[in-house]
């Protein structure tokens, strides 16, 4: 369990450059969308993220086939059609349910002390639950 920092105003970004840099953090990963705004713009960055490549993934629908041959899997609820490893937060809540898997990781937003306090208060709940979070640094500084 990680956060990221991000010191602009995008999770969308944060999350498709931590995407790219962790080598899509293998083997399959959720990343929770807070809602269907935020679920399309990520979607449509994840096909453009690198100039040469795109990133395998899908919005995750009824066909829970379709959705477990995803390596990236986004939804607005834990879903786990895909046997995730890896959750990834978009929202600014602490998800309901992060039991059983082996990484989750969410986001210091440093670029509004708004939102820096709210991560601070998800840090907290993450080890009320019985979780370690860990800071590791910038996500999305260019």
């Amino acid at each position: 369990m990680y956060f990221e920092r991000l010191d602009k105003p995008t999770r969308v970004e944060g999350i498709a450059r931590l995407l790219l840099r962790r080598g899509r953090l293998t083997p399959h990963v959720l990343i929770l969308c807070p809602d269907a705004a935020m679920m399309q713009e990520l979607d449509e960055r994840l096909w453009t993220v690198h100039p040469e490549s795109f990133l395998a993934h899908a919005v995750a629908g009824a066909d829970t086939e379709a959705n477990a041959r995803q390596p990236i899997l986004l939804a607005g609820d834990a879903v786990r059609d895909n046997d995730p490893q890896v959750l990834i937060n978009g929202g600014l809540e602490v998800p309901t349910d992060v039991s059983g898997f082996g990484g989750i990781v969410d986001f210091v937003d440093a670029w509004d002390e708004g939102l820096l306090a709210a991560s601070r208060e998800r840090f907290k709940t993450y080890r009320r639950l019985g979780l370690e979070p860990e800071y590791l640094g910038a996500a999305a500084k260019k």
